[in-house]
């Protein structure tokens, strides 16, 4: 487990150690080669299907932006909840934020809104309609990428299954939190930060699943 939390060098090129979450289309990397003593102290990689939702490319290739993991994941658990539950939604609030993005948000989908860091480098508003789930997104640090293939994909809206995104976060979620904290700990303990308490995380995690058996249930 130790090569997790040291950067080798090959040649003049830093190598980084990424653990990498993945589920059907959503996929989520962490870099533990790196930290930074910051409130966002990691850096991530969040892609849905082929579309950079989070990260830069710069000369040919893909990196992270700085999040907090712990964060990161709360906010995929929270847009779940208020998707599936919507009495208890923020919806009115997503549409009127989204419409200064540029983004036209139904009256009447459920939807919420996901701000990734302080900066913000991607802001993400997600979108019920039916049993599709809109996922409209900007993300600052691409639109300065030097990458032809990513040349005017920094902002889109790119579509997935509602019920197989919210089993990606219900997947990715329990993969870091069974097999991934201890090592986020122990680079977190490493540099004078405080445990974690990551029972907030697990209850949302339980929300959702409670949720997701009632809304999908018939559909098993």
């Amino acid at each position: 487990m130790r090569r997790l939390f040291l950067a080798g060098v090959a040649g003049s090129e830093v190598v980084r150690m990424w653990v990498t979450l993945k589920g059907k289309h959503l996929t989520v990397k962490i870099d533990v080669s790196r930290y930074v003593s910051s409130p966002h102290p990691f850096f991530l990689i969040f892609t849905v299907d082929e579309h950079l939702l989070l990260g830069a490319c710069w000369k040919g290739k893909i990196d992270g932006a700085n999040a907090n993991i712990h964060g990161f994941l709360q906010e995929l658990l929270i847009a779940c909840i208020q998707i599936l539950n919507p009495k208890e939604s923020t919806s009115n609030f997503a549409r009127k934020e989204a419409m200064w993005m540029g983004f036209a948000l139904k009256e009447g989908n459920p939807a919420y809104e996901i701000i990734t860091s302080s900066n913000p480098s991607s802001i993400y508003y997600l979108e019920a309609e039916g049993s599709t789930l809109k996922i409209h997104y900007y993300n600052d640090l691409l639109s300065y990428t030097d990458c032809p293939e990513f040349k005017g994909k920094h902002k889109g809206v790119v579509e997935v299954p509602l019920k197989e995104f919210v089993e990606d976060v219900l997947k990715v979620s329990r993969e870091y939190l069974e097999k991934y904290v201890p090592v986020i700990e122990k680079i977190r303990l490493a540099h004078g930060e405080e445990p974690d308490n990551y029972d907030s995380l697990w209850g949302l995690y339980s929300e959702v699943k409670e949720l997701y058996e009632k809304r999908f249930k018939s559909e098993s």
